[in-house]
Order: C-alpha cells, then sequence, then structure tokens
C-alpha cells in the first residue's frame, strides 16, 4: 500500500488544522473483571515553589501506566482520607494507611533542580509488605523532564510484567501543511514535536533505525522521489538511493546494517535490499506483479511484504535472500501494510473488504489467528509497533482527515495521539531512550 497508494498519499494530507484530544474505547472491560495492577501515584515531591512541576510529572508517570493497559491508576478520592502529600523521606510513608486502600504498589519520587539539571530519586513501594521493589535515580537537564517520568514509568512496568514500558519512546511521521509534508517527530504520547526536515517539498513514509539515531525516508525535495537518510545528530539527510523510476518504502534490517526498499528502475515494482549507506543494492523479488511495502521479521531471516501476485495485493513472506514466497493473509479483501512485531509473533496489516473502508488487523507471523483491531470506517493505514509487541501506531481518516491513533493489542483500545499540531501519516514507533 506504501507503494501502491502512493500518489494518494502525496495528495493527501494537506489541509492540516489543529488536533483536539480525544479518545475512543473499543473493545475493553473495566470494572468486576478488571484484572489491572492498582498504583497509586501521588504528586511527586519537590523543592518549594517547584509544585507545579511536581503535579505535571506525576500526571506523565500516571498516564504512562494508564496506557499500558497494565496498570489502574489510583484516583486522588481512592487516596487514604487526609492524605495530604509525601515528604523528601520515603521512610516517612505511613503503610498502614496504605493498606487500607485498594493500591497494591506505591509510588514515591523526590525531585531536585540545580544547574539546569533535574534529579529524581524514583521508588516504586509494594505495599503490603512495605518494601522497596523498584529503584531508580534519574537525571536529565531540567527541560527534558517528561523523559525522567517516562523512564521510570518503564521500569516499573519492567518490574510488573518483565518487560520494559515504551513510554520513552518516540514516534516519527510525516505531516505538514498545504501542499507540502515534512518528516516530524515527538514522544510517543505527542508531547516535544518536533519538526525535522524542512525541504518545503513532500516527504514521506519516515523509518527509525534500530537504534534511534538515524531516520530513512522518502522525499521529493530534489524534483524525483528517492530515498533519503536523516541523521538526528547532524541534522544532515544524505541520499542513499537516486535510481531512474520509483525509489520508496524504506525498511531497516534489525542490525541496522542494511535495507529493505521498493525500487521500479526494473519497469516493474520490486524489493530491493542495500548497505545503509546505499551502497550494493541486491533485487530479492523477481516477478511481473507488484511488490511493494517490505518489513523485516525481528530475527532479520525473513521478509513480509505485498504482492499482487495472487490477483490481488496480500502479506507474502520470504526469506531475506529472496525466494520461498508463501501467501500468509487469507482473511479476505485486498492487504496491505504489513509492520512485524519485535517479538517475531505477530504481523499487523491492512485489509480493505468490498469498499467499506482500510482497517488493521494483526495476525500470527505464520498468518493464523487474523483479528480486526480497528472498526472506524475511513482509512486505518501504516501501522507500526511499539517496541513491547503491546501496541500498534497508525494514521487515521475517521475525523475526517489523517491523524495518527494507537490500539493496544490485548484490549482493542483505540486512543488518539494527543497534543499534536501536525496531523500525521506513515507513522513508525521508534526504540526506547
Amino acid at each position: 500500500m506504501k507503494v501502491l497508494r502512493i500518489c494518494a498519499l502525496c495528495i493527501l494530507a494537506t489541509v492540516l488544522s489543529s488536533a483536539q484530544e480525544q479518545r475512543v474505547v473499543g473493545d475493553i472491560t473495566k470494572g468486576p473483571a478488571d484484572k489491572r495492577i492498582p498504583v497509586a501515584v501521588p504528586t511527586f515531591v519537590t523543592a518549594p515553589g517547584s509544585e507545579s512541576m511536581g503535579v505535571e510529572m506525576a500526571q506523565v508517570l500516571s498516564d504512562d501506566l494508564d496506557f499500558t493497559g497494565l496498570v489502574r491508576v489510583l484516583t486522588r478520592p481512592e487516596f487514604p482520607p487526609g492524605f495530604a502529600g509525601f515528604t523528601s523521606d520515603a521512610t516517612q510513608i505511613n503503610f498502614d494507611q496504605w493498606r487500607t486502600t485498594s493500591a497494591e504498589f506505591l509510588v514515591h519520587v523526590y525531585v531536585t533542580t540545580a544547574g539546569g539539571q533535574i534529579a529524581a530519586e524514583c521508588r516504586l513501594f509494594d505495599v503490603a509488605s512495605g518494601q522497596q521493589v523498584v529503584g531508580k535515580r534519574l537525571a536529565a537537564q531540567e527541560s527534558w523532564w517528561r523523559l525522567v517520568s517516562h523512564q521510570f514509568a518503564d521500569e516499573i512496568v519492567r518490574y510488573l510484567d518483565g518487560e520494559p514500558g515504551i513510554a520513552s519512546t518516540q514516534v516519527c511521521f510525516s505531516g505538514g501543511q498545504t501542499g507540502k509534508k515534512e518528516i516530524f517527530v515527538s514522544d510517543y504520547d505527542g508531547a516535544n514535536e518536533t519538526q525535522l526536515t524542512k525541504h518545503g517539498s513532500i516527504s514521506i513514509l519516515p523509518a527509525f533505525s534500530p537504534d534511534g539515531s538515524k531516520i530513512a525516508y522518502v522525499s521529493y525535495k530534489d524534483r524525483y522521489q528517492f530515498l533519503y537518510v536523516y541523521d538526528l545528530a547532524s541534522g544532515v539527510s544524505t541520499a542513499v538511493s537516486k535510481e531512474v523510476g520509483m525509489n520508496s518504502a524504506p525498511a531497516w534490517s534489525p542490525d541496522g546494517k542494511r535495507i529493505a526498499m521498493v525500487l521500479s528502475k526494473d519497469a516493474n515494482s520490486e524489493i530491493y535490499v542495500m548497505n545503509a549507506d546505499g551502497s550494493n543494492k541486491q533485487r530479492l523479488t523477481n516477478d511481473p506483479a507488484v511488490d511493494s511495502s517490505p518489513t523485516f521479521s525481528p530475527d532479520g531471516r525473513q521478509i513480509a511484504f505485498v504482492s499482487e501476485r495472487g490477483g490481488n495485493p496480500q502479506i507474502y513472506v520470504m526469506d531475506a535472500t529472496g525466494g520461498s514466497a508463501r501467501r500468509v493473509s487469507l482473511q479476505g479483501g485486498k492487504s496491505y501494510d504489513p509492520s512485524w512485531s519485535p517479538d517475531g509473533q505477530s504481523i499487523a496489516y491492512v485489509v480493505e473488504k468490498g469498499g467499506e473502508g482500510f482497517e488493521i488487523y494483526v495476525m500470527g507471523a505464520d498468518g493464523s489467528n487474523p483479528t480486526q483491531l480497528t472498526s472506524s470506517g475511513g482509512s486505518n493505514e501504516s501501522p507500526s509497533w511499539s517496541r513491547d509487541s503491546r501496541h500498534v501506531i497508525f494514521s487515521s481518516t475517521r475525523g475526517g482527515s489523517a491523524e495518527l491513533w494507537t490500539v493496544t493489542v490485548a484490549t482493542g483500545e483505540n486512543r488518539k495521539v494527543p497534543r499534536l499540531s501536525a496531523r500525521g501519516q506513515g507513522p513508525d514507533w521508534g526504540p526506547r531512550r
């Protein structure tokens, strides 16, 4: 779809207005059957005069934990009666008081600032035993205070579930004003939105390198559709593929040494792979039908892609060296935009059935158990997995124009990414920081 509908992507994305926060809850059950872990997150302790920072940092942590689907964050009325806040001394916590609540775990964070730096003593306590189960001292530039909350949220999730959370991750996407599209990056929750490219052209389909230091993308900045790599440290974009015809749909190998892509220099859309610097291009597919949208398996041994070799666009999987292609999408309709989960177990993709719109699905990597994750109508496209394989980000036109949404795979809960001023398309979920 990233190639088959490339023209539509270029024309779409034109009138972009400010996004308002909203949340749509899909197939999720809360209440008597709620199995989430109750965690209390009181306001962080700060020096006098910095109380607002303590409130905001605690709210970021609460939002992060709520987003996971694993945690139920206690509301203020659920705190012990008369609770007025913590002191900087965590040994003074009255656990008998907290045992009268539903909280199983309790957060205590003490924040100090000096010389433009922020330091946070972060603790998670087991309420029943009163024992500290997680302790971290986190430091950063003061302007990065949100990242401190995100990183502690990831550590809490690591303790509760064995796999760290994704609150410290970023997403990249394409967005911009009428007739222009640039590459943007933001925190996973839409905060700290930053425009990276300023080409004054159409730039789309960004993809983070595995270490998060670079972004491959497609741009018309030099008139034709070429592939570029943006270095986040230097802010420099370098062309890595300027073949005749289409250069599109970049996808990094798990080791970051190679990039799969689509080239049409052979008078047909085919899958190629090259070194990350653009050298040593090798053709992987050789079929008269259109092949597009490659994505590596997390072990780097296979590539899922879209092909029309069976008549309609469907998802196929082949060896990373080419060959042994087999169809895995069997739910009916047309299938596009595969994205392989980091745990290797699943593939997210897009299905169009009978003109009913494009919806996000997930299936086993072998094609088993196809499950629909969205049912909003319109176009839900370009799925990309979070690093914990729990969530998928995608673009959706359910609100009238393209915006970024996420879905929690286990529950089907759809949420619009808040805080973004640039409505986005073609998102990619980056690694933890």
